[in-house]
């Protein structure tokens, strides 16, 4: 089974980036990238206003493969923001046996400062999972700073495929939901 995202309008998968890649480094990709955005948009951009959104698009494209992804997408409601970023990563059923969707998304977090909330999932092509959503501390060295970490591991048959993605500002993922919810749903499996 092949486990595809048809992201929806709005959302930029991140590339590979490297020799023989379209892109050799995530700069050059954000470049490239905040040109195109910015010749298709009505509204003007300080040149200040370009490096910042490029660096903000270099950073978060370089740590793909870091942070145990497997691909990488962004949202931007604005050209000025908020940048939201999902990761998505293919757990083997191997690695979790029989586990339900709800654990593999993180319902058992031992950083979970309350039970997190638990919402079972059925996309439009039949995949089945759980949305997770829970309050932690950022790390151990910032405990005082709270983020919402949100999970969805939807089951493809040989394992899960899980998007996540992670806040500091609280309200602002309430109104990103329904564009996260949107890309859980253009998950697909294919034989």
């Amino acid at each position: 089974m092949s486990v595809s995202v048809h992201y929806p309008d709005g959302w930029i998968g991140i590339p590979d980036f490297g020799a023989g890649e379209v892109f050799e480094t995530p700069r050059a990709w954000a470049q490239a990238l905040v040109v195109e955005l910015v010749e298709g948009s009505s509204i003007p951009l300080e040149p200040s206003e370009q490096e910042a959104l490029v660096g903000a698009l270099a950073l978060v494209a370089t740590g793909v493969a870091e942070r145990g992804a497997r691909a990488s997408y962004v949202h931007l409601r604005t050209l000025r923001g908020p940048l939201e970023l999902v990761d998505l990563a293919l757990v083997p059923r191997a690695a979790v046996g029989d586990a339900p969707a709800a654990e593999v998304a993180g319902a058992l977090d031992p950083d979970a400062v309350r039970p997190p909330t638990v919402t079972e999932l059925r996309t439009a092509t039949g995949l089945r999972g759980a949305l997770v959503i829970r309050h932690a501390p950022l790390d151990a060295d910032a405990p005082h700073i709270l983020t919402l970490r949100a999970s969805a591991a939807l089951d493809v048959g040989d394992g899960f495929a899980v998007l996540g993605t992670a806040t500091t500002d609280l309200a602002a993922f309430e109104a990103f939901r329904p564009e996260f919810m949107a890309l859980i749903e253009s998950v697909a499996v294919t034989p």
